[in-house]
């Protein structure tokens, strides 16, 4: 029994990671007014928030075409007997309805899609465990079932600088966004159901990230079993390099990487956006 991984560009897996285990990616868009970029192949996360700068628009985002889907499942379904795609959640892009519908015309292999409910660093750990059990050599209903359990168990806080950037993509309306700014209120958004929701309201990002800080120890003390911890953002970001300190210094002990907010994502988030993901290890 083979078994492929694909999984989709918002996990922003690092491409030696990739390369090394033979991950397939299917990428998604953005678009500006001077055309539509490929995620990880035609615009760095650098260039897109330059872009975005320059511009002064906030671009939108597609999923996968449906070409690059059926080209790249079919040229694996020729050297696979099972293709594992793990995406991005539902509830923010179309990408894993498509790819199920899509799937159906695939007759030389059986296909899974798995609705991560999250995107980036944690729908990364999905696939990282996937990875490491295809490596072990386990079988597929035994991989899908543990990816499961494990989507039920990965928390992730992120917080925004720029609220316009939600309420244009429908997560937040335009009077929020207007007074949320006013304000100078940090909403603690996650994923529930699949769907960004407002968590909390806090009055600073030290605040925020103190909160998060805070149900990170909740967990720790919750679960059974180490905890592979990650933080999005900016490397650059002020906020970003404290949370990466606090929990290196607080959790020794433990598994701490950090992965950034790509176009895609950037484009409902905004420059300036981080937060923290776990999972047990």
């Amino acid at each position: 029994m083979s078994i492929a991984i694909v999984t989709d560009s918002t996990s922003y897996l690092d491409q030696n990671y990739i390369d090394a285990h033979k991950i397939t990616i299917l990428p998604l868009t953005t678009t500006f007014s001077d055309g539509t970029y490929v995620e990880g192949q035609d615009i760095s996360p650098e260039e897109f928030y330059q872009k975005m700068t320059n511009l002064n628009e906030i671009p939108t985002s597609s999923q996968p075409s449906s070409g690059v889907i059926t080209e790249k499942l079919n040229a694996l379904s020729q050297d696979y007997d099972h293709l594992l795609v793990i995406t991005i959640s539902s509830g923010i892009s179309g990408t894993a309805q498509t790819i199920q519908a899509l799937s159906q015309s695939i007759t030389d292999a059986q296909v899974h899609v798995i609705d991560s409910q999250l995107t980036c660093l944690p729908q990364a750990f999905m696939v990282e465990k996937a990875v490491d059990m295809v490596a072990a050599s386990a079988e597929i209903d035994d991989i899908l079932a543990a990816l499961e359990e494990q989507r039920q168990h990965i928390e992730a806080y992120f917080i925004v600088d720029d609220l316009q950037h939600l309420a244009k993509g429908g997560r937040l309306s335009q009077a929020g966004a207007l007074m949320g700014g006013l304000l100078k209120i940090k909403p603690l958004l996650y994923f529930k159901d699949g769907k960004i929701e407002v968590f909390d309201k806090i009055r600073t990002s030290k605040k925020a990230a103190g909160r998060i800080l805070e149900m990170l120890a909740e967990a720790d003390a919750r679960v059974e079993g180490p905890l592979r911890i990650g933080v999005v953002g900016n490397e650059d970001s002020e906020m970003v390099q404290y949370l990466m300190r606090e929990i290196a210094d607080r959790y020794p002990e433990y598994s701490l990487s950090r992965s950034y907010f790509g176009p895609v994502i950037g484009t409902h988030l905004g420059d300036g956006a981080y937060g923290v993901g776990w999972t047990v290890q």
